[in-house]
């Protein structure tokens, strides 16, 4: 009669052992680990197509206006030699 009656609806374990310590970290698998080449050269392609389409930009704009920098000076040498070549024939029908 040294019995004591539980009246606990608990159970009992053996060891006080958590149960999510293997769920809350997994070591990442190798295939996870290394990366394929076409995502290793995503960025750097990136990087390069930004940088040349801001170098093709640049200098797109200065040749053209060293083009039309050359065509108003090609343009204003043709008209000086216009207004001499007429200036000359008026001179000599005066």
């Amino acid at each position: 009669m040294n019995q004591t009656a539980s009246h606990s609806q608990t159970p009992e374990f053996d060891t006080n052992k958590s149960q999510t310590t293997s769920v809350l970290f997994q070591p990442p698998k190798p295939e996870e680990i290394r990366l394929s080449f076409w995502s290793k050269a995503k960025p750097v392609l990136k990087e390069f197509a930004a940088i040349a389409l801001i170098g093709i930009t640049v200098a797109s704009t200065v040749l053209t206006v060293r083009s039309c920098s050359n065509d108003v000076d090609r343009q204003h040498a043709q008209a000086l030699k216009h207004q001499l070549q007429f200036s000359a024939s008026n001179e000599g029908a005066r």
